[in-house]
């Protein structure tokens, strides 16, 4: 695993370590949030660019309520 130094203004890492937050994991984490972020950003611009491609509204709404129903929404 490979180690990297990370400047954090004083009063930041005296609240966090008071509240107990392992900073090496809330690091890692939003790390690995920022990447999904941007990974989804970037689907959602190759989205943009495509053509329309003819679907039915119907059909549309109906995946996009079906998918709410699945995660419970």
């Amino acid at each position: 695993m490979a180690s990297v130094v990370v400047n954090l203004p004083d009063e930041l890492v005296a609240q966090a370590r008071a509240a107990g937050l392992n900073m090496s994991m809330v690091a890692e984490d939003a790390i690995r949030d920022a990447l999904y972020a941007r990974t989804v950003n970037e689907w959602l611009g190759d989205l943009a660019s495509l053509p329309p491609g003819g679907i039915d509204p119907a059909i549309v709404q109906e995946a996009v309520s079906s998918a709410k129903d699945e995660l419970g929404l």
